[in-house]
Protein backbone atom coordinates (compact mmCIF):
# COMPACT_ATOMS: atom_id res chain seq x y z
CA UNK A 1 0.00 0.00 0.00
CA UNK A 2 1.29 3.42 -0.79
CA UNK A 3 2.46 6.40 1.74
CA UNK A 4 -0.82 8.36 0.32
CA UNK A 5 -3.10 5.56 0.85
CA UNK A 6 -1.75 4.56 4.04
CA UNK A 7 -2.15 8.18 5.40
CA UNK A 8 -5.63 8.25 3.61
CA UNK A 9 -6.82 5.49 6.20
CA UNK A 10 -5.14 7.38 9.17
CA UNK A 11 -6.83 10.63 8.54
CA UNK A 12 -9.26 11.93 10.75
CA UNK A 13 -12.63 11.66 9.89
CA UNK A 14 -13.65 15.02 9.08
CA UNK A 15 -15.85 16.78 11.53
CA UNK A 16 -19.15 17.82 10.87
CA UNK A 17 -20.21 21.41 9.90
CA UNK A 18 -21.80 23.45 12.55
CA UNK A 19 -25.21 24.26 11.83
CA UNK A 20 -25.85 27.78 12.57
CA UNK A 21 -28.11 27.99 15.21
CA UNK A 22 -31.86 29.12 13.92
CA UNK A 23 -32.63 32.85 14.31
CA UNK A 24 -36.26 34.00 14.72
CA UNK A 25 -37.46 35.77 11.59
CA UNK A 26 -38.14 39.24 12.85
CA UNK A 27 -40.09 39.89 9.44
CA UNK A 28 -42.76 37.44 10.03
CA UNK A 29 -43.11 38.44 13.36
CA UNK A 30 -43.67 41.52 12.36
CA UNK A 31 -46.30 40.49 9.65
CA UNK A 32 -47.93 38.40 12.50
CA UNK A 33 -48.72 41.38 14.91
CA UNK A 34 -49.19 44.26 11.83
CA UNK A 35 -52.78 44.50 12.77
CA UNK A 36 -52.90 45.03 16.56
CA UNK A 37 -49.81 47.59 16.14
CA UNK A 38 -51.21 49.55 13.12
CA UNK A 39 -54.37 49.33 15.40
CA UNK A 40 -53.42 50.78 18.65
CA UNK A 41 -51.44 53.03 16.42
CA UNK A 42 -54.64 54.52 14.56
CA UNK A 43 -55.95 54.89 18.26
CA UNK A 44 -52.83 56.73 19.50
CA UNK A 45 -53.11 59.03 16.57
CA UNK A 46 -56.78 60.21 16.41
CA UNK A 47 -56.23 60.46 20.59
CA UNK A 48 -53.72 63.20 19.90
CA UNK A 49 -56.08 64.75 17.04
CA UNK A 50 -58.75 65.39 18.85
CA UNK A 51 -57.72 64.38 22.85
CA UNK A 52 -61.04 66.14 23.55
CA UNK A 53 -63.34 63.77 22.00
CA UNK A 54 -61.84 60.61 20.51
CA UNK A 55 -60.69 58.94 23.61
CA UNK A 56 -63.71 58.88 25.60
CA UNK A 57 -65.42 56.39 26.87
CA UNK A 58 -68.90 57.06 25.54
CA UNK A 59 -67.00 57.67 21.80
CA UNK A 60 -64.99 54.08 21.88
CA UNK A 61 -68.66 52.49 23.70
CA UNK A 62 -70.52 54.43 20.38
CA UNK A 63 -68.08 53.12 17.45
CA UNK A 64 -68.18 49.76 19.09
CA UNK A 65 -72.27 49.86 19.31
CA UNK A 66 -72.61 51.14 15.45
CA UNK A 67 -70.18 48.73 13.98
CA UNK A 68 -72.04 45.54 15.87
CA UNK A 69 -73.97 44.93 12.26
CA UNK A 70 -70.53 44.64 10.48
CA UNK A 71 -68.64 42.48 13.67
CA UNK A 72 -71.44 39.97 13.64
CA UNK A 73 -71.49 39.46 9.29
CA UNK A 74 -67.71 39.31 9.30
CA UNK A 75 -67.48 36.64 12.27
CA UNK A 76 -70.22 34.75 10.01
CA UNK A 77 -68.19 35.67 6.74
CA UNK A 78 -65.33 33.88 7.88
CA UNK A 79 -67.24 30.39 7.78
CA UNK A 80 -67.69 30.96 4.28
CA UNK A 81 -64.04 32.50 3.41
CA UNK A 82 -62.38 29.53 5.23
CA UNK A 83 -64.09 27.14 2.20
CA UNK A 84 -62.36 29.58 -0.06
CA UNK A 85 -65.96 30.48 -0.96
CA UNK A 86 -67.10 34.06 -1.62
CA UNK A 87 -70.67 35.25 -0.50
CA UNK A 88 -71.91 38.97 -1.52
CA UNK A 89 -75.36 38.59 -0.98
CA UNK A 90 -75.09 38.77 3.09
CA UNK A 91 -76.09 42.90 2.68
CA UNK A 92 -79.02 42.67 0.40
CA UNK A 93 -79.74 39.25 3.07
CA UNK A 94 -79.57 41.94 6.16
CA UNK A 95 -81.82 44.41 3.89
CA UNK A 96 -84.44 42.24 3.02
CA UNK A 97 -84.48 40.98 6.43
CA UNK A 98 -85.07 44.30 7.87
CA UNK A 99 -87.78 45.04 5.79
CA UNK A 100 -89.38 42.18 6.88
CA UNK A 101 -89.60 42.99 10.73
CA UNK A 102 -90.36 46.49 9.76
CA UNK A 103 -93.25 45.91 7.62
CA UNK A 104 -94.29 42.89 9.52
CA UNK A 105 -94.75 45.08 13.16
CA UNK A 106 -95.87 48.91 11.53
CA UNK A 107 -98.27 47.16 8.94
CA UNK A 108 -99.02 43.62 9.92
CA UNK A 109 -99.02 44.42 13.65
CA UNK A 110 -96.40 41.69 14.77
CA UNK A 111 -94.83 41.70 18.04
CA UNK A 112 -91.72 42.82 18.51
CA UNK A 113 -90.25 39.44 18.89
CA UNK A 114 -91.86 37.45 16.66
CA UNK A 115 -90.80 40.31 14.01
CA UNK A 116 -87.17 39.68 15.23
CA UNK A 117 -87.78 35.99 14.73
CA UNK A 118 -89.27 36.48 10.80
CA UNK A 119 -86.04 38.34 10.01
CA UNK A 120 -84.15 35.33 11.77
CA UNK A 121 -85.50 32.97 9.80
CA UNK A 122 -85.81 34.61 6.52
CA UNK A 123 -81.70 35.57 6.67
CA UNK A 124 -81.53 31.60 7.32
CA UNK A 125 -83.57 30.70 3.67
CA UNK A 126 -81.78 32.98 2.15
CA UNK A 127 -78.49 31.64 3.39
CA UNK A 128 -79.47 27.84 2.76
CA UNK A 129 -80.44 28.82 -0.98
CA UNK A 130 -76.95 30.40 -1.30
CA UNK A 131 -75.09 27.12 0.44
CA UNK A 132 -77.81 24.72 -1.93
CA UNK A 133 -76.65 26.82 -4.90
CA UNK A 134 -73.25 26.22 -4.42
CA UNK A 135 -73.39 22.59 -3.34
CA UNK A 136 -75.40 21.22 -5.74
CA UNK A 137 -75.23 22.90 -8.88
CA UNK A 138 -71.32 23.61 -8.86
CA UNK A 139 -72.09 27.28 -9.44
CA UNK A 140 -68.93 29.79 -8.60
CA UNK A 141 -69.55 31.06 -5.35
CA UNK A 142 -68.71 34.64 -6.56
CA UNK A 143 -71.22 34.89 -9.47
CA UNK A 144 -73.64 32.99 -8.04
CA UNK A 145 -74.03 34.69 -4.80
CA UNK A 146 -73.78 38.32 -6.46
CA UNK A 147 -76.96 36.88 -8.54
CA UNK A 148 -78.91 35.86 -6.01
CA UNK A 149 -78.31 39.47 -4.37
CA UNK A 150 -79.76 40.92 -6.82
CA UNK A 151 -82.58 38.95 -6.53
CA UNK A 152 -82.73 39.21 -2.74
CA UNK A 153 -82.69 43.33 -3.12
CA UNK A 154 -85.73 42.58 -5.52
CA UNK A 155 -87.57 41.15 -2.60
CA UNK A 156 -86.67 43.62 -0.30
CA UNK A 157 -88.17 46.08 -2.51
CA UNK A 158 -90.89 43.85 -2.89
CA UNK A 159 -91.28 43.51 1.05
CA UNK A 160 -91.02 47.33 1.56
CA UNK A 161 -93.78 48.35 -0.33
CA UNK A 162 -93.26 51.96 1.35
CA UNK A 163 -89.81 53.61 1.29
CA UNK A 164 -90.37 55.20 4.95
CA UNK A 165 -92.36 53.45 7.93
CA UNK A 166 -94.02 55.38 10.80
CA UNK A 167 -95.02 53.77 14.29
CA UNK A 168 -92.29 51.41 14.92
CA UNK A 169 -92.66 49.86 18.46
CA UNK A 170 -90.36 51.66 21.07
CA UNK A 171 -89.52 48.05 22.39
CA UNK A 172 -87.91 47.24 18.85
CA UNK A 173 -85.88 50.41 19.01
CA UNK A 174 -85.34 49.58 22.49
CA UNK A 175 -83.27 46.85 21.39
CA UNK A 176 -80.30 48.50 20.93
CA UNK A 177 -80.60 50.97 24.11
CA UNK A 178 -81.28 48.44 26.98
CA UNK A 179 -78.59 48.54 29.64
CA UNK A 180 -77.89 45.83 31.60
CA UNK A 181 -74.93 46.64 34.72
CA UNK A 182 -74.01 49.11 32.44
CA UNK A 183 -73.48 47.40 29.40
CA UNK A 184 -75.80 47.58 26.47
CA UNK A 185 -77.61 44.39 26.01
CA UNK A 186 -77.01 44.60 22.37
CA UNK A 187 -73.36 44.60 22.64
CA UNK A 188 -73.46 41.25 24.70
CA UNK A 189 -75.46 39.29 22.89
CA UNK A 190 -73.09 39.91 19.95
CA UNK A 191 -70.14 39.56 21.66
CA UNK A 192 -71.57 36.12 22.63
CA UNK A 193 -72.53 35.25 18.92
CA UNK A 194 -69.33 36.10 17.71
CA UNK A 195 -67.63 34.13 20.42
CA UNK A 196 -69.75 30.92 20.00
CA UNK A 197 -68.81 31.27 16.17
CA UNK A 198 -65.45 31.81 16.78
CA UNK A 199 -65.46 28.43 19.10
CA UNK A 200 -66.88 26.63 16.42
CA UNK A 201 -64.42 27.69 13.45
CA UNK A 202 -61.46 27.45 15.75
CA UNK A 203 -61.77 24.43 17.86
CA UNK A 204 -64.90 21.99 16.48
CA UNK A 205 -64.84 19.25 14.01
CA UNK A 206 -67.15 21.50 11.84
CA UNK A 207 -64.30 23.83 11.60
CA UNK A 208 -61.38 22.23 10.92
CA UNK A 209 -63.18 20.17 8.45
CA UNK A 210 -64.72 23.36 6.67
CA UNK A 211 -60.86 24.59 6.89
CA UNK A 212 -59.52 21.27 5.34
CA UNK A 213 -62.10 21.81 2.21
CA UNK A 214 -60.68 25.51 1.80
CA UNK A 215 -56.93 23.90 1.75
CA UNK A 216 -57.71 20.90 -0.70
CA UNK A 217 -61.46 20.25 -1.54
CA UNK A 218 -60.60 16.49 -3.34
CA UNK A 219 -58.53 15.77 0.17
CA UNK A 220 -61.22 16.86 2.36
CA UNK A 221 -63.56 14.17 0.27
CA UNK A 222 -61.27 11.78 0.38
CA UNK A 223 -60.56 11.81 3.79
CA UNK A 224 -64.40 11.54 4.39
CA UNK A 225 -65.79 15.28 5.22
CA UNK A 226 -68.75 15.71 4.00
CA UNK A 227 -68.49 18.89 1.40
CA UNK A 228 -72.27 19.74 0.74
CA UNK A 229 -73.22 19.57 4.00
CA UNK A 230 -70.45 22.09 5.18
CA UNK A 231 -71.06 24.46 2.51
CA UNK A 232 -74.50 24.58 3.35
CA UNK A 233 -74.39 25.05 6.89
CA UNK A 234 -71.74 28.01 6.78
CA UNK A 235 -73.93 30.01 4.13
CA UNK A 236 -77.11 29.63 6.13
CA UNK A 237 -74.69 31.09 9.51
CA UNK A 238 -73.83 33.62 7.17
CA UNK A 239 -77.64 34.40 6.32
CA UNK A 240 -78.73 34.41 9.74
CA UNK A 241 -76.07 36.68 10.85
CA UNK A 242 -76.82 38.88 8.29
CA UNK A 243 -80.87 38.59 9.52
CA UNK A 244 -80.29 40.04 12.66
CA UNK A 245 -77.35 42.66 11.33
CA UNK A 246 -80.56 43.91 9.61
CA UNK A 247 -82.58 43.88 12.63
CA UNK A 248 -79.72 45.67 14.75
CA UNK A 249 -79.74 48.42 11.87
CA UNK A 250 -82.92 49.56 11.71
CA UNK A 251 -83.19 49.44 15.94
CA UNK A 252 -80.35 51.65 15.76
CA UNK A 253 -82.12 54.33 13.31
CA UNK A 254 -85.41 53.72 14.62
CA UNK A 255 -86.59 53.55 10.96
CA UNK A 256 -86.35 51.56 8.03
CA UNK A 257 -84.69 53.18 4.75
CA UNK A 258 -83.88 51.51 1.34
CA UNK A 259 -81.13 49.06 1.36
CA UNK A 260 -79.40 49.89 4.85
CA UNK A 261 -76.79 47.12 4.66
CA UNK A 262 -75.05 48.66 1.40
CA UNK A 263 -72.05 49.72 2.77
CA UNK A 264 -71.28 46.19 4.57
CA UNK A 265 -69.81 44.24 1.72
CA UNK A 266 -66.47 46.54 1.53
CA UNK A 267 -65.70 46.73 5.47
CA UNK A 268 -66.62 43.03 5.72
CA UNK A 269 -64.14 41.51 3.13
CA UNK A 270 -61.67 43.97 4.42
CA UNK A 271 -62.10 43.24 7.98
CA UNK A 272 -61.70 39.41 6.99
CA UNK A 273 -58.47 39.62 5.30
CA UNK A 274 -57.16 41.62 7.53
CA UNK A 275 -57.64 38.70 9.97
CA UNK A 276 -54.80 36.71 7.85
CA UNK A 277 -52.03 38.63 9.37
CA UNK A 278 -52.99 37.14 12.83
CA UNK A 279 -52.08 34.49 13.95
CA UNK A 280 -50.01 31.35 12.20
CA UNK A 281 -50.78 29.79 8.99
CA UNK A 282 -52.42 32.57 7.21
CA UNK A 283 -55.96 31.26 7.91
CA UNK A 284 -59.10 33.38 8.29
CA UNK A 285 -59.54 33.34 11.95
CA UNK A 286 -62.87 35.53 13.85
CA UNK A 287 -60.77 37.37 16.30
CA UNK A 288 -58.55 39.09 14.20
CA UNK A 289 -61.61 40.19 11.60
CA UNK A 290 -63.04 41.57 15.07
CA UNK A 291 -59.79 43.61 15.14
CA UNK A 292 -59.69 44.30 11.59
CA UNK A 293 -63.50 45.71 11.87
CA UNK A 294 -62.64 47.43 15.14
CA UNK A 295 -59.55 49.01 13.27
CA UNK A 296 -61.97 50.45 10.04
CA UNK A 297 -63.94 51.54 12.60
CA UNK A 298 -61.51 53.50 14.11
CA UNK A 299 -60.20 54.50 10.93
CA UNK A 300 -63.91 55.67 9.23
CA UNK A 301 -64.80 57.64 12.97
CA UNK A 302 -61.44 59.51 13.09
CA UNK A 303 -62.02 60.51 9.15
CA UNK A 304 -65.38 61.95 10.04
CA UNK A 305 -64.25 63.54 13.80
CA UNK A 306 -61.13 65.38 11.61
CA UNK A 307 -63.98 67.01 9.40
CA UNK A 308 -62.91 65.25 6.53
CA UNK A 309 -65.01 64.10 3.77
CA UNK A 310 -66.83 60.73 3.71
CA UNK A 311 -65.58 59.63 0.54
CA UNK A 312 -61.59 59.88 1.85
CA UNK A 313 -63.17 57.07 4.79
CA UNK A 314 -64.03 54.70 1.86
CA UNK A 315 -61.25 55.33 0.26
CA UNK A 316 -58.64 54.30 3.18
CA UNK A 317 -60.85 50.90 3.63
CA UNK A 318 -60.35 49.68 -0.42
CA UNK A 319 -56.71 50.89 0.25
CA UNK A 320 -56.41 48.53 3.60
CA UNK A 321 -58.33 45.79 1.49
CA UNK A 322 -55.68 45.67 -1.62
CA UNK A 323 -53.12 45.97 0.82
CA UNK A 324 -54.13 42.94 2.80
CA UNK A 325 -54.83 41.04 -0.77
CA UNK A 326 -51.37 41.94 -1.58
CA UNK A 327 -49.86 41.24 1.45
CA UNK A 328 -51.45 37.23 1.36
CA UNK A 329 -50.52 36.38 -2.05
CA UNK A 330 -46.80 37.18 -1.11
CA UNK A 331 -46.91 35.76 1.56
CA UNK A 332 -48.35 32.05 -0.83
CA UNK A 333 -45.69 32.89 -3.24
CA UNK A 334 -43.00 32.58 -0.25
Amino acid sequence: MSESAQSLDTAPAASPARVAPARPNLGRGIQRWSLPIVFVAAIVLFSILRPDVFPTVNNLVSVLQQNLPLLLVVAGLCLVLSLREFDLSFGFIAGAAAALAVQSMVLWHVPPGVAVLLAFALGGVLGLVNGLLVAFTRLPSFIGTLATGAAIEGVMLAISTQTVFQGIPESYIALTNVKVGGVNVDIVVVAVLVAVLAFVLRFTVFGRQATAIGDNPAAARIAGVNVRLTQVVSFTLVGICAGLAGVLITSQAAQYYPDPASGLTLPAFAAAYLSLSLGRGWRFNVPGAMLGGLFLAVIQTGVTMLNQPTWLGQLLQGVILLVAILALNRRRAA
